[in-house]
């Protein structure tokens, strides 16, 4: 037995089906919403919550980022209404970006659930809504009032009871309320099948609550993550990222501290929160980052849950970037936020260079408003699209593949059924993953038009991460492409994009908006990969034969794309001679 009086295997049986419950409130979520970005792009997270506030399971499909937020917010619930005040029926509501997932269009649910008269715990989802008002183009915004609807923490329903003017004020703020109503309700629907699937449970083994086997598995949690953290050397190592997303340099600063069986991170010296651009993040989603890479890297094979974030502290100085002050505009803090993995990854890389990867390209967001000329009807979507994910010891980076875990891919055939929007191209970039002896994952092209035939516009918003500071490679590896936005086929020059890129009008279907995604940095010396692995990225289409012969020293035949190990062994030794050349030139500090 363990100290909390349940024995290990009835521990483990107990864990998986806390999580199988939480997949369960995943499939009712992607079942009944109604927008893409739920149903295609799985962009939501389910979890159960111990009655303290506590994450004990979370979905698989659950966003990392998601089962961060999720925790401190239902914390606020107990803080603010306190045990007495919560009842049988209640349902919370909140999408205050300080307070939840760090930007307006994530909504979260919150549904406490009872047994006996007794708060057991909560269920709980998040979901990126199709719309919240505000602006479209969000570039341009200066503060949190121009991003849309900001709703506190209320209560959606009160004992049983719905909140109508809530809803109301919510639909009355919205450009698709159909859509954004139908799926808060999918999501107050998750949390009902997470409650009642729990409360089963708990009678199926006679247990009066949830606080032992939460006691057992944040426990043995902690100590397995205290354990990965011991292991590695006390001592501070950093990291310094330049991310130039907007119009100016900006940097994160990593010190990342090894104490033990914790660790300590902080961001002083990162840059200060900015005045428009909607690229600042808040502290919510930072600590979700940070946490996120440290348990991806140290702890990857015990599932998620609170007790594996007890060891790890994270900080960033209020006014930074990183842990903006209210009302900062946040509504694209994923293209800063998305930055703090690769900070995180490349200060553990002085320690565990065998465990992390390099870096990875981002995510691009595009959004499509489409307005009818005969009657004004709106349509929307958005696409997420992945660049190439970082290499890193023993393999290749997965091209097109999002990292860290945002969102997904909506199939471009159901982009095109919800908005007149015809997909002319899709297709991997050619040379864009960063070389080594590892390669990176490859980039994505992407170009779109309106619908031959459509009577109206399209405002086609794309923001792209890694435009300006392509993903870095690690231990002599490449770093991948940048990103690019594209109007009529040519990349928008930097004046371009701050001014026009968030909004493009698209009026005629011969015009033609489009993106490339940034790809994964290489991992080693290029020299270092294997000839039959260069080989057969030629063959696949992945590199071209220049690059094979540039970069990596194989040499290929034009027409067969068979080694000519003769010329490769020559070109490699010619190159390593280089190499050492250049070595020599080069001295500590200087540019070479």
């Amino acid at each position: 037995m363990t100290r909390n009086g349940i024995d290990a295997l009835t521990l483990e049986i107990l864990w998986q089906r806390l999580i199988t419950v939480a997949d369960q409130m995943s499939t009712t979520l992607a079942r009944t919403a109604f927008s893409t970005t739920i149903t295609a792009s799985n962009d939501y997270g389910c979890v159960l919550i111990d009655e303290d506030g506590q994450c004990i399971a979370h979905a698989h499909r659950s966003l990392p980022i998601f089962n961060r937020t999720m925790p401190y917010t239902t914390g606020l619930i107990l803080e603010r209404f306190g045990r007495e005040n919560i009842g049988r029926g209640d349902v919370f509501i909140s999408n205050d970006p300080w307070e939840n997932a760090g930007h307006n269009p994530d909504i979260t649910v919150i549904t406490p659930f009872f047994r006996g008269g007794a708060l057991v715990g909560f269920a709980a989802s998040i979901a990126h809504h199709a719309d919240v008002g505000g602006a479209v183009d969000t570039n341009q915004v200066r503060d949190s009032y121009e991003e849309g609807l900001l709703i506190p923490l209320v209560k959606l329903y009160r004992a049983g009871e719905i909140n109508q003017t809530a809803l109301d004020f919510i639909a009355a703020n919205v450009r698709l309320p159909t859509a954004v109503i139908g799926d808060i309700h999918a999501q107050a629907a998750a949390n009902q099948t997470g409650a009642e699937r729990c409360l089963t449970l708990l009678d199926e083994y006679g247990l009066p609550d949830l606080r032992a086997v939460s006691a057992e598995i944040h426990e043995r949690s902690e100590r397995a993550m205290r354990r990965a953290i011991a292991a590695l050397p006390d001592g501070v190592y950093r990291s310094r990222v330049v991310v130039d997303e907007f119009d100016q340099p900006l940097q994160l600063v990593c010190a990342m501290e090894v104490r033990g069986e914790e660790i300590f991170i902080d961001f002083n010296g990162t840059s200060p929160q900015q005045p428009r651009g909607a690229i600042n993040v808040t502290h919510t989603f930072t600590r979700g980052q940070i946490s996120y890479a440290l348990k991806a890297t140290l702890l990857p094979d015990v599932p998620g849950n609170d007790g594996c974030y007890r060891p790890i502290h994270a900080s960033a100085p209020p006014g930074c970037i990183l842990n903006a002050r209210r009302p900062a505009s946040v509504s694209q803090r994923h293209r800063i936020g998305a930055h703090i993995f690769g900070a995180v990854i490349q200060a553990l890389a002085e320690v565990l260079p065998e465990r992390v990867i390099a870096g990875s390209g981002f995510l691009v967001s595009t959004r499509v408003f489409a307005n009818a000329d005969e009657d004004g009807a709106i349509s929307h979507s958005y696409l997420f699209s992945a660049g190439g994910m970082g290499a890193n010891s023993q393999d290749n980076g997965i091209s097109t593949v999002q990292v860290p875990a945002l969102a997904g891919a909506v199939p471009v055939e159901l982009f095109e059924i919800s908005v007149p929007i015809l997909t002319r191209c899709r297709e991997f970039i050619e040379d864009s993953g960063g070389a080594g002896a590892q390669r990176g994952g490859l980039a994505q092209r992407m170009e779109l038009s309106l619908l031959p035939g459509f009577a109206g516009t399209a405002t086609v918003s794309v923001h792209a991460a890694g435009q300006n500071v392509p993903p870095f490679g690690l231990r002599g590896g490449a770093g991948g492409a940048p990103a690019q936005i594209l109007r009529e086929g040519k990349v928008l020059s930097r004046a371009e994009k701050v001014e026009h890129a968030s909004a493009m009008l698209l009026t005629n279907a011969a015009e033609t908006v489009g993106f490339e995604t940034a790809a994964g940095g290489g991992y080693g010396p290029p020299i270092e990969r294997e000839p039959a692995s260069v080989q057969a990225d030629a063959r696949d289409g992945l590199i071209s034969l220049a690059q094979a012969a540039s970069v990596y020293g194989v040499i290929l035949d034009k027409d067969s794309l068979e080694i000519d190990f003769e010329a490769t062994a020559a070109r490699r030794k010619t190159m390593v001679r280089g190499a050492g050349r250049l070595g020599e030139r080069c001295k500590p500090g200087m540019a070479c």
